[in-house]
């Protein structure tokens, strides 16, 4: 797995901009002062401990969560609080959770098609044929008319990429999509997503897996108890990391840093 390097651009466009984003679920405050940016085209891999907020930026970013305080641009438009629509909101943010969600009594092939027939106005022959290139995309092809209980944990999970895909959405979210799989599914669905990073599309990935974010990312952010702690390239931010809460999380994950952690390009 190599990581995707970007061409360089002198005015990178920002696909995805927090201001100063606070979030709370009564006196439980799960975001505070939440800040970041996303050029376009950039990967960028949020890691911490669980209860640190990763997933709640993530549905605060797709408007599934409604915000306390701060703003959320995609694309330079106001997202939090918007009266976009669920066609709009498809369009600009697909979200990949843990849970794979998919209709059970339809098969593979018409999970993928539903959104872009129905939401985006397709024809049943476009939709078709984009989902057939998708299902292809990720493997699946002997697939196609299966239903989600005849699959694996992976292959919902590729499925469930697929059917974000078809929407054509601007930017992607990941919170922590292979958790719920057993190990050995692990790297089937990390091998696409990692495939997805370089076709330049920009991507949030909330994941507990640190060679994964290390090989794929442009930059690397570590949130603990609602804050941004730390965030770097990935060379610099897992051979050497500033911050003390930032340098226990990692010890804790990978062990000793007696030695840099080479990264591959």
């Amino acid at each position: 797995m190599s990581k995707l390097i970007h061409t360089s651009n002198s005015n990178p466009v920002p696909a995805v901009e927090v201001r100063h984003l606070s979030k709370s679920f009564g006196s439980l405050n799960v975001l505070k002062d939440i800040s970041l940016t996303l050029t376009e085209g950039e990967v960028v891999s949020v890691i911490g401990p669980s209860g640190s907020g990763k997933s709640t930026l993530a549905r605060c970013i797709c408007d599934l969560e409604s915000v306390d305080g701060g703003e959320i641009y995609l694309h330079g438009e106001r997202f939090d609080g918007s009266s976009h629509s669920n066609s709009e909101r498809a369009q600009y943010v697909g979200m990949i959770f843990q849970q794979f969600n998919l209709y059970p009594h339809l098969s593979v092939l018409d999970n993928i098609m539903l959104s872009p027939v129905q939401v985006l106005g397709q024809s049943r022959k476009e939709a078709e044929a984009q989902a057939k290139t998708l299902i292809s995309q990720v493997g699946l092809e002997d697939k196609i008319q299966a239903r989600p209980r005849q699959l694996s944990g992976g292959q919902q999970q590729r499925v469930a990429i697929s059917r974000a895909l078809a929407m054509k959405p601007k930017v992607m979210l990941f919170d922590e999509p292979t958790s719920a799989l057993d190990p050995e599914l692990v790297g089937e669905v990390l091998s696409v997503i990692a495939s997805l990073a370089h076709t330049g599309m920009t991507m949030l990935i909330i994941t507990h897996e640190m060679s994964f974010a290390r090989d794929v990312s442009d930059r690397v952010i570590f949130m603990d108890e609602g804050y941004i702690v730390e965030q770097d390239e990935p060379a610099t931010f897992f051979s050497n990391p500033k911050a003390p809460r930032t340098r226990q999380f990692l010890q804790r994950m990978l062990g000793s840093f007696s030695a840099p952690i080479e990264i591959t390009r």
